[in-house]
């Protein structure tokens, strides 16, 4: 443990948000940020690299252990904060893609240690629907969903993240699609959630999801973002007043453009708020791109429920 600590400790150097941490012996520094304490363990996010070490406690010096005993003490308190956690949620908040299950499906959630609570009214949820043959709860993180985990967009747009599991791969309908509702509904209510700060994102089926089930929830939803999707015309009514920004590779040949170019139009049609981007050259295999564009998240994060 004591090398590890030296390890951690010997390449830190520059933080942002982070505090600076002293071992007990030889007085070396560190920055970085508090994840989490369980016992006589720390769990700290190094600032040079986000590595996450946990190390003895006691290892530290005497104003960190004093530090790390008084932000557990305000957490059991709750002192000066308007949303709180429920602890069987509170526990998946950890700075990592951890999976759980509810409401007939199995999902990934993402959150840091300090969302527990929140001052400001709570953080935005984004809800992203995998395409067919997509694998979340598998993989380290749940592929394109961890575009909104990454340190670049998190640090400027701390949020919360799901991405749920299709069970059968036959589309985010029916049961599903409740499914998908019904876990937001209780996300909402058992963690510090933005209720006018919830989104929908998916990519090819999910794209369908998208549009789907922002028609039958178009309350729960402050934006949607269908990518390589489609949807039916005859529902663009039902979602009208939900800001949405459409993409679709216009050399696609698994969901032909002209599924999302119907959609828009019907959307235009209606009056409604949606932007639409075609890729001259793009083809299915756009999302990669569609989220690497940082437009699109300081678009996505300034929507609010009307």
């Amino acid at each position: 443990m004591r090398i590890l600590l030296m390890m951690c400790f010997a390449f830190g150097l520059v933080g942002a948000e982070e505090r600076e941490w002293t071992t007990a012996e030889g007085g070396k520094t560190l920055k970085a940020e508090f994840v989490r304490s369980e016992g006589s363990k720390v769990t700290i996010r190094r600032a040079s690299d986000r590595r996450l070490f946990t190390i003895k406690l006691a290892t530290l010096s005497q104003v960190d252990q004093e530090w790390v005993k008084e932000q557990l003490a305000s957490e059991a308190t709750g002192d000066g904060e308007k949303m709180e956690a429920a602890d069987n949620f509170a526990k998946l908040l950890t700075g990592e893609w951890e999976r759980a299950e509810g409401q007939g499906l199995k999902y990934r959630l993402f959150g840091e240690r300090k969302m527990k609570r929140s001052k400001e009214g709570g953080y935005p949820l984004v809800v992203w629907l995998h395409g067919r043959g997509g694998d979340v709860m598998t993989p380290a993180s749940p592929w394109s969903a961890s575009s909104f985990s990454q340190d670049e967009n998190f640090r400027k747009r701390p949020c919360f993240i799901i991405a749920p599991q299709n069970p059968d791969q036959l589309g985010w309908i029916g049961k599903k699609a409740d499914g998908v509702v019904e876990i937001v509904e209780e996300l909402l209510k058992n963690l510090p959630i933005d209720p006018n700060r919830v989104y929908l994102a998916g990519y090819s089926m999910g794209g369908y999801g998208t549009f789907h089930i922002l028609a039958r929830k178009p309350k729960l939803f402050a934006a949607g973002v269908p990518i390589a999707g489609g949807g039916q015309p005859r529902t663009a009514s039902s979602f009208k007043k939900v800001p949405l920004w459409v993409f679709h590779g216009a050399k696609d040949n698994v969901v032909p453009v002209s599924q999302s170019q119907k959609m828009v139009e019907a959307l235009k049609g209606e009056l409604a708020e949606v932007k639409y981007t075609e890729y001259p050259e793009g083809d299915h295999g756009i999302v990669g791109k569609v989220l690497a564009d940082k437009s699109l998240h300081e678009w996505l994060f300034s929507q609010r429920r009307k």
